[in-house]
């Protein structure tokens, strides 16, 4: 799983074959609003501005509303973070860290966001993942009231 910031080029967003997490701050506007918009995972910051103000934004605006999006923004439209998340163009508002977690976990929760599986496809995950005896490091930390080591 890649972590971008919103400026990162919208082609690697859309090339790319895992998960992408796009973490947009300060006004986020036109090929940085379509990476969001088109990645998997979309973070705000709280003071950030959500523009839809370019042909990629409004498709990215599309692919996450469907055609709700065309009939919701009808010109170019300017959101605050909390009423971007409220309408459903992030996924949320807030920092996102990932740093201290562990590699396979978000591997297997990249998958998930990126498949959109449900169930069948959860269950196998986590069966596999409890296979390579990571998680015990995690439940073992969590009983020994301690940070776990990844």
């Amino acid at each position: 799983m890649r972590v971008l910031d919103a400026g990162s080029a919208l082609e690697t967003v859309v090339a790319g074959r895992e998960a992408v997490v796009v973490v947009g701050a300060g006004e986020v506007a036109g090929d940085a609003a379509a990476a969001l918009l088109l990645s998997d995972y979309a973070v705000l910051a709280p003071a950030a501005t959500l523009r839809i103000d370019s042909a990629a934004a409004w498709a990215g605006a599309v692919w996450r509303l469907g055609r709700d999006a065309i009939e919701l923004f009808a010109r170019p439209a300017t959101l605050p973070a909390e009423l971007a998340l409220s309408v459903g163009l992030c996924d949320r508002v807030g920092e996102f860290l990932i740093a201290g977690r562990s590699e396979a976990a978000l591997d297997s929760a990249a998958l998930l966001i990126s498949r959109r599986g449900g169930d069948r496809l959860e269950r196998a995950e986590f069966g596999r993942l409890f296979a390579t005896g990571i998680p015990r490091e995690g439940l073992t930390a969590f009983l020994e009231k301690r940070r776990a080591l990844f």
